[in-house]
């Protein structure tokens, strides 16, 4: 029988010297009152933070590329507030305290290296929107690491983000049981109608593989947009509330029922890790494994190795029971194992684009393109076998790289390097006791900050659209605040008397690591919060390193040096994001006109002006207005001598044509098919030099999309129709071969031509093939052998 290790001691830390108190509570009650009311709005800021946390989570936040990739600039800009009374309570106070560490310095060298990528980038109204989506993350990791006072404070900031996690994950189940079967039902019923309306033509491969897609995917997502990014949000907490249930098993001096607290803490841990095994993202999966390793290989010294062996075993039994019920109820398949070589051909096909695309330039390398701007540079480099138009690269290196350049991968490294280190490092000085505050009284009990974490549900319809809420998304609303209630109160008992300690911090930011290694989206908000919240959060319990100490770093000039980085991150963000807020509610207006019955053309085309006019960046109010023109001609007859029709090119060629031509194939597109179907309606009406003209537009937008995306079969598919249209043969076979070969190449449904126009190609291309041999031996001089050389 082994004999218990004997358990190691822990040196009882030394108080720290009380600083000495100031005399202005006898002195001065000014000083006095202006100390309180800076605590107080520490506090203010401190509660605010916590409740954006809690509803980033609770709304997709992968950008939107359709509306600029702006959905998440409300929630900065509220992040902007909280930084604002952070430098007011220093300012009132009269002492400004930091946590300081390199990992700090690091990530505010990435947020600016991003930020000057976004101001070189092509396309930047995306750009700039998603630059201020990394500052917000960064700024939410100052705040975490500067306004908490008490190790109180931390501990309830991790606390919520694992009920948020849990909320969450209970979400996704129940979309798992009854959402996603209702809508395949719908599908079923209105297979049709529902193509339609996604923008897919019923019996195209793109509409074929959507409806695959749709049908046969049961994984959750939860609020996110992807089952990956859900995974990378749920594993990082998952490490913390399994490390803080074995610490509530293990520890000997338990204070109160221990098999109470960690029965009352099991069914959320339970949802979170059903949930992430529904996900089926294996890099989750493996981001996992490596934090419970991790942890496991610290815990050594603590209890005895029976005691890891038989909750490794406990715990694989539980996974192994939970896989083999979703095998057999179907939610699992034995695909998420065998097919994960194929998922991994896919991540390299991925990788291999995405690192000739950084590598196109020096400028790519160095610099990057800036946030938002990597999918069009990597359609150039595309293989022709990828299955996907990515629009990152599903690395977390090669995203930063192809974002802002080679030294914002240095300062990532540095920052999770730095970062790492200190949560797992030992220790280098006498951990101190909990700070007293000068004339702000002793620090307060933190469950205050429980409530303002709570709050973020409310907070929600501040930051993001309350008809996604108030409309027909009431139900994920209460679904997620009431189970983030009912989570919070099935977990604190434990997590009150054992919170996780700093290492299990920094393991749930590994694990994250792990999975943003293969799954990508490390400037998504909420997958990055997983992030960097758990890393902050870590360095802040690291009383015994210099990274976790709290300091004061100066008087009120200090404080004034802050307000005034303050005022200038208020003013460039005033400056680049109020111009999209302005064209975004004009579009708002211009739809709501067109909406009304009968649509008030006059109404939407003016507030489509006051679009163009509020953000010259956007290439939106330009496409908007030629769909509307191309409504009102077609619904005044589409006549040739009714001139509207040829203000349609006009408002595309703007479109492509903003401060910076982006390089947008899908707009090129647009414009070659707005401009068809106003040939198509024109017909013989149209002089025979103007149906020229416009058919050379059409081939040029065609041709400019073919090299922005050169294997995509049916751009050369178009682009050979169009040729042949204007007899350039030549040209139309070359381009019919291409189509011909990328669509045998390629494996993927929804990457193949349409099956009519490949037969059209099939029997065109002989023809045109003949057409153009015969007009060589016409071409060719007399006596000259066939196939020779001029």
């Amino acid at each position: 029988m082994s004999r218990r290790r004997p358990r190691t001691p822990e040196p009882t830390p030394r108080p720290a010297a009380r600083e000495p108190r100031r005399s202005t509570e006898s002195d001065d009650p000014a000083a006095l009152l202006a100390a309180r009311l800076g605590e107080w709005l520490r506090r203010a800021a401190l509660g605010l933070t916590a409740a954006l946390l809690t509803a980033r989570a609770y709304w997709p936040s992968e950008p939107d590329y359709q509306a600029d990739a702006g959905n998440g600039t409300y929630w900065v800009f509220a992040l902007l507030v909280a930084a604002g009374l952070a430098a007011a309570s220093a300012l009132l106070g009269g002492t400004l305290r930091l946590r300081f560490s390199g990992a700090d310095v690091a990530l505010i060298a990435l947020a600016m290296l991003v930020a000057l990528a976004a101001g070189q980038a092509i396309d930047r109204r995306p750009a700039l929107n998603i630059a201020w989506e990394w500052g917000g993350l960064i700024l939410a990791y100052l705040l975490i690491r500067n306004l908490p006072r008490t190790q109180g404070e931390s501990y309830v900031l991790a606390g919520a983000l694992a009920a948020t996690a849990a909320a969450v994950a209970v979400y996704g189940l129940y979309q798992a049981g009854v959402e996603i079967p209702a809508l395949q039902s719908r599908f079923v019923a209105n297979k049709s109608r529902m193509l339609l309306a996604a923008g897919f033509t019923p019996g195209t491969p793109t509409a074929v593989s959507f409806e695959h897609r749709l049908l046969h995917s049961n994984e959750p997502y939860s609020t996110f947009a992807l089952a990956n990014s859900l995974a990378g949000y749920l594993v990082g907490p998952l490490v913390l509330m399994l490390s803080v249930v074995w610490r509530g098993l293990t520890d000997r001096d338990f204070k109160g029922s221990r098999w109470a607290a960690v029965g009352l803490a099991l069914p959320p841990l339970a949802a979170v890790v059903v949930c992430l095994i529904l996900t089926k993202s294996r890099s989750a999966y493996v981001g996992l494994a490596v934090a419970m390793l991790i942890l496991a290989w610290r815990e050594r010294r603590r209890v005895r190795a029976r005691t890891l062996a038989v909750g490794a075993v406990v715990g694989l039994l539980v996974v192994a029971g939970l896989v083999a019920a979703g095998l057999k109820t179907g939610r699992l398949d034995t695909l998420v194992l065998t097919q994960a070589g194929k998922s991994f051909r896919f991540r390299q096909e991925y990788w291999v684009g995405s690192w000739r695309a950084i590598n196109e330039s020096s400028p790519s390398f160095w610099h990057g393109y800036g946030p938002g701007n990597f999918a069009a540079a990597y359609l150039r480099h595309k293989l022709p076998l990828a299955s996907e138009e990515i629009k990152d690269p599903h690395n977390l290196i090669l995203e930063t790289w192809a974002t802002a350049g080679f030294w914002a991968v240095v300062a990532l490294g540095a920052a999770v390097g730095f970062g790492l280190w200190s949560a797992f490092g030992p220790p280098k000085e006498t951990a101190p006791a909990e700070p007293v505050l000068d004339d702000a009284g002793p620090p307060a009990s933190p469950v205050w900050l429980l409530v303002c974490a709570g709050l973020g549900w409310l907070a929600l319809l501040g930051v993001a659209k309350a008809s996604d809420f108030l409309g027909s998304g009431f139900e994920r609303w209460m679904i997620l605040g009431m189970t983030w209630l009912f989570v919070l109160a099935c977990g604190w008992p434990l997590w009150r008397r054992r919170p996780p300690e700093p290492a299990a911090l920094g393991a749930a930011a590994l694990a994250v690591l792990v999975n943003l290694s293969a799954a990508g989206g490390i400037s998504v908000p909420a997958v990055g919060i997983a992030l960097w919240t758990t890393l902050a959060l870590a360095l802040n319990l690291r009383a015994d390193r210099p990274a976790g100490r709290l300091r004061a770093a100066g008087g009120r000039l200090a404080a004034f040096a802050l307000s005034a980085v303050w005022v200038a991150l208020l003013g460039t963000f005033i400056g680049t994001v109020v111009p999209y807020w302005r064209c975004e509610a004009a579009l708002a207006r211009a739809e709501n006109a067109l909406a009304s019955r009968p649509p008030d053309y006059d109404r939407a085309e003016s507030a489509y002006e006051t679009a163009k006019d509020a953000d010259p960046l956007s290439a939106r109010p330009w496409i908007a207005m030629a769909t509307l023109d191309y409504q009102r001609w077609e619904a005044r007859g589409a006549k040739a001598d009714d001139l509207r029709w040829k203000k349609i090119p006009i408002a595309m060629f703007k479109a492509n044509e903003l401060p910076r031509p982006p390089d947008n194939w899908a707009r090129q597109l647009d414009r070659a098919q707005f401009m068809s179907l106003v040939l198509q309606r024109l017909g013989s009406a149209l002089p025979p030099h103007e149906s020229i003209r416009y058919q050379a537009n059409i081939a040029e937008a065609l041709r400019h999309a073919s090299r922005l995306y050169p294997t995509n079969a049916a751009l050369h598919a178009r682009i050979a129709e169009s040729s042949a249209a204007m007899s350039m043969i030549d040209e139309a076979l070359k381009e019919g071969q291409t189509a011909l070969d990328l669509d045998r190449q390629t494996p993927h449904l929804d990457k193949k031509l349409d099956p009519s126009v490949r037969l059209w190609l099939e029997g065109k291309v002989p023809e045109w093939g003949q057409t153009t041999a015969a007009a060589q031996d016409v071409a060719r001089p007399k006596g000259t052998p066939k196939g020779a050389k001029k």
